[in-house]
């Protein structure tokens, strides 16, 4: 059983020499891009890792012949100049400081960027021997806008700095016109338009009868009845939010999305002609979202703050989580706090009723072991996290120190007890992230930092991170083998307070290659890139009964793989039986998991 529980001190960590001699190839970063926002005197050289690199290896990324910086991130800032070609390349540098051969590159020749084309450019009518253009401002190039060129048959009528112009018209006549912006460099954008402006020519009539239905508390259908000019046709329609110009449309209706709850909106419809000639806007409609419906879940999640996808997968599924942690903070090297927090994940949570508990992550043994027994950046700490959850409105907060010191267990209990004092002072919760086990075994490099029985006392949930049996650089199986799991449920049964144990579930899946271990790391992947594998390599799974874990093998250029991967009928054998523990239930993470999981009954709202 040791052996088992002392497999997960190495997950996700490869010895870098192991690493190099796996397999003699050298891994060639790929897809090399380059980007420059407007304006930005450096751009952004992306790469894509070789999938099989090691744990560890840095980038070089060369300008030209020049050295601009070594990184271990995907991608790098470099100055560069407007009207310069240049050759961007990466160089991969193994973990141990060894330059490798393989690069990859890309040659560009940086642009300039200029203005963008005017919007909604329109003909509002005309009075008299005047007809009346409008359109909306541009964004800025490599310059700032300066004015606005409108032009007539494609010729320049009049250089002004506004949004809007009076053009004299004549009888019997047809004019085009166009717009476009030009910057400060004196550089040209593109033109929008052309319109046409027929003399006598009137604008289509109003549309009537806007309404909006399906209202939930984020979108709505809004509908209108059409616009019937005397002349020509309509081609389309314009609809404005709140004075605004939301969206042109051809039909007769359109979603809005992405409202905010219980908020109240004023929604206006323009109809706009063949010529480019725009009525007047409709009566104004105006609506109000619903509330938000409240979750009545009571399942826990880890949500990771730098990935949309996994914020859009708890928008899905929020009714069915009690308790969300976002990982928004961790540690630096040097004992620092470091991260920010996300208010729209924040508010939105705590909208819906949700309990927002952001994780505070560090796991560095040195890191926390001085911040468990330095006295003052134990302070430092304490102070930060309380005010943290203070100054953003948070619930209270999630502790996940990991690899921390066998010796430092009775730090950490005290560290916990002061700070689970002061968070409930303030009303507020602590959650503590900790290793599994199935006993207390002395000296253990991961687990003995956790005294179960001790921090029970003090926190409100002890979230017990059960998966993590096999691992990145161990030989393959099952992350949750089932006979494992049921032995750190009996071990939690024996402790006081059992009703705050979390029993947490991992959703994703491992490959290794050639049998594993250090010399062939394994690959994480969510389930959707598994079933995506599953499809690619015409892999049939099966369900092992003694470990109820999904594997298949396959070979893919001359290398073995072994695939060990949990899916919704795994996962709800883990429910099922922290239910009959009774215990809570919790996820590592939310994003592209087997969305069946959602479905099981044992996390209806």
């Amino acid at each position: 059983m040791r052996r088992l529980l002392i497999a997960s001190l190495a997950a996700l960590l490869v010895p870098a020499a192991a690493a190099e001699a796996r397999s003699g190839v050298c891994a060639a970063p790929s897809h090399v891009s380059f980007k420059r926002a407007p304006g930005a005197a450096s751009g952004r050289v992306s790469w894509r890792p070789a999938r099989h690199a090691a744990h560890g290896t840095r980038y070089r990324v060369y300008r030209n012949r020049d050295v601009i910086g070594q990184t271990t991130r995907h991608w790098m800032k470099v100055r560069v100049s407007v009207g310069v070609r240049y050759r961007f390349s990466v160089r991969a540098v193994s973990p141990s400081g060894r330059l490798l051969p393989c690069r990859a590159g890309i040659r560009k020749l940086v642009t300039y960027n200029a203005p963008s084309r005017p919007g909604n450019f329109v003909v509002t009518g005309a009075s008299g021997a005047a007809a009346h253009l409008q359109w909306s401002k541009s964004k800025r190039g490599d310059a700032r806008v300066k004015s606005y060129r409108v032009l007539r048959g494609g010729v320049t009528y009049k250089q002004i700095t506004g949004t809007r112009i009076d053009v004299p018209i004549s009888n019997d006549r047809t004019y085009r016109f166009s717009v476009a912006a030009v910057d400060t460099h004196g550089k040209l954008g593109r033109a929008a338009g052309p319109v046409t402006i027929d003399s006598g020519h009137q604008p289509p009539p109003a549309p009537a009868n806007v309404l909006a239905g399906d209202v939930t508390d984020s979108a709505l259908i809004l509908s209108w009845s059409p616009s019937v000019p005397a002349r020509g046709r309509v081609t389309g329609y314009r609809v404005y939010r709140d004075g605004k110009p939301l969206r042109g449309v051809q039909g007769l209706s359109t979603q809005v999305t992405n409202l905010a709850a219980a908020a109240s909106h004023v929604f206006t419809v323009a109809a706009v002609d063949s010529a480019g000639w725009i009525s007047a806007q409709s009566a104004p409609a105006t609506v109000s979202t619903a509330p938000p419906i409240p979750t009545t879940g009571r399942s826990q999640a880890f949500l990771l703050a730098s990935t949309d996808r996994s914020f859009a997968d708890f928008r899905d599924h929020y009714r069915q989580i009690g308790v969300v942690y976002p990982t928004y903070f961790d540690c630096s090297a040097a004992g620092d706090l470091t991260g920010h927090d996300d208010p729209l994940i924040t508010h939105w949570s705590q909208a819906r009723g949700v309990k927002v508990l952001p994780r505070y992550n560090c796991q560095r043994g040195a890191v926390l072991d001085r911040i468990l027994n330095d006295a003052t950046l134990r302070a430092q700490w304490l102070d930060q996290l309380v005010g943290s959850v203070d100054q953003n409105g948070y619930d209270g907060l999630n502790l996940d120190f990991e690899t921390g010191y066998a010796s430092d267990r009775s730090a950490f209990t005290s560290f916990v007890a002061e700070l689970a004092q002061r968070l409930h002072a303030r009303g507020k919760l602590l959650s503590i992230a900790v290793s599994p086990k199935s006993s207390d075994v002395p000296n253990h490099p991961r687990s003995t930092f956790f005294d179960y029985q001790a921090l029970s006392q003090y926190a409100d949930w002890i979230f017990v991170m059960a998966w993590g049996i096999h691992w990145t650089s161990s030989a393959p199986g099952p992350q949750d083998d089932l006979v494992w799991t049921r032995m750190i449920l009996d071990y939690i049964d024996t402790m006081p307070n059992k009703g705050r144990f979390v029993l947490g579930a991992q959703l994703y899946g491992m490959d290794w290659p050639n049998g594993g271990g250090t010399a062939n790391p394994g690959t994480a992947y969510e389930y959707s890139g598994i079933q995506a594998l599953i499809a690619r390599v015409a892999a049939v799974p099966r369900r092992d009964a003694a470990t109820d874990a999904w594997t298949f093998s396959y070979s893919e250029s001359g290398v073995s793989h072994e695939v060990w991967y949990s899916d919704a009928d795994t996962t709800h054998t883990r429910i099922q039986l922290a239910r009959d523990h009774g215990l809570g239930i919790g996820f590592w993470r939310l994003g592209n998991e087997d969305q069946r999981l959602w479905s099981d009954p044992l996390l209806a709202p």
